[in-house]
Order: structure tokens, then sequence, then C-alpha cells
């Protein structure tokens, strides 16, 4: 079985103009750590994970370039997303 992401809003509850689309790739260090996501409305093309749990540990990944937030904590800049992971079978 293998995993794909798809975004439901900001975390924030904002939102997101990504809403219901995969997840094609993520850069967690572009933009200085800020990171970077594109995604496509197609599943075909969304970025595929072994299982759920690598999914959710990309996900979580944190920035290399920027490794801590201003307020100390550690930067994930994919988690500016809430996400569903999807089990494909």
């Amino acid at each position: 079985m293998t995993a794909v992401i798809r975004a439901i809003c900001f975390a924030n509850g904002e939102p997101c103009p990504h809403e219901g689309q995969w997840l094609k790739a993520f850069n967690h260090d572009a933009f200085g750590g800020r990171g970077h996501g594109d995604f496509t409305d197609d599943i075909g093309d969304a970025l595929h994970f072994v299982s759920k749990s690598d999914a959710y540990l990309f996900w979580g990944r944190q920035s290399t370039v920027m490794p801590l937030r201003p307020d100390g904590r550690p930067n994930r800049p994919m988690t500016a997303l809430t996400v569903e992971i999807e089990e494909l079978v």
C-alpha cells in the first residue's frame, strides 16, 4: 500500500488555495526554511509514500537551513498546513 498527502486548510484555520489537492512536491528548505510545495488535482501526479507513517514523517520534517523558529521551537514548514494522509490500496 502507498499513501498520499491532501491539503485541507492552513493550520490556523484559514482557507488554503490548495484545499483538496494532493501534494506533488515539497522543499522544506526553500525560501530560507519557510518551505514551498507544489500541489495537483491529479492523484496520479501526487507524491506517493511507502506508508502513512512515512507521509506523516515527511509532513513533520524540520528545515535544515532554518531548523528553529524565532521562538526557539522546531521549524517544520509543512505543518503550516492541516493535511489528510490517505492510504491507497
